[in-house]
């Protein structure tokens, strides 16, 4: 047994001794494979929170000897939402291949909701086409419809959301913002939130 074999069973208190006895988060095996990317791998999330918090502190995009970082090593979504959107993951790091996490889910092709929830984050990340255009144009038709023909309430949620698309609709961009507004709320809904979208991002 040792600190990476541990780390891979996700025996948190085993893997607590080693770190006791002058492990790191980060040190590496002969691969350059640490436990975060040992953890990363097998989906122990909570050690992947412990090897990240205080006193620990690890490096989340540690990279081994190919480049790779623990994202590269994820195999599920709640691990890969955990590293990105929680430990501060950087989903744009490139192996010594030249392939980001997503590059390389692509190429294997083995995990598909993985692969969805990655392309939405990188469509985020890098401003990028993440939706088909047609789909893009029929919610910007039907937030214009909703917006002239629905009822006023007294929700407040409701009444925000009016008043944003009021005041993009009167912008100058208008076009340009609206677009923004449905990717953001498209994606919300891609991951599985129900939030109103974040304002423009500056």
């Amino acid at each position: 047994m040792n600190i990476w074999i541990a780390a891979s069973d996700g025996r948190v208190d085993l893997v607590e001794q080693y770190l006791a006895n002058g492990f790191e988060p980060d040190s590496k095996d002969p691969n350059g494979y640490t436990p975060l990317h040992a953890a990363a791998s097998y989906a122990h999330t909570e050690l992947l929170k412990k090897l990240c918090s205080e006193p620990y502190n690890g490096n989340i995009n540690v990279t081994d000897n190919d480049g790779d970082t623990p994202l590269h090593h994820c195999e599920d979504v709640g691990t890969a939402r955990l590293i990105i959107e929680e430990l501060g993951g950087d989903l744009t790091l490139k192996n010594s291949e030249g392939k980001t996490a997503l590059d390389a889910f692509e190429d294997e092709a083995e995990f598909p909701e993985l692969i969805t929830y990655m392309r939405a984050m990188s469509g985020v990340a890098n401003d990028a086409p993440i939706i088909d255009e047609s789909i893009l144009a029929q919610f910007k038709e039907n937030v214009r419809y909703t917006l002239e023909n629905d009822p006023v309430t007294d929700d407040p949620v409701s009444i925000e959301r009016r008043r944003r698309l009021e005041h993009i609709l009167d912008g100058e961009n208008a076009e340009e913002e609206l677009e923004q507004y449905v990717r953001e709320l498209v994606r919300s809904q891609l991951l599985g939130g129900s939030e109103e979208p974040n304002k423009k991002r500056k």
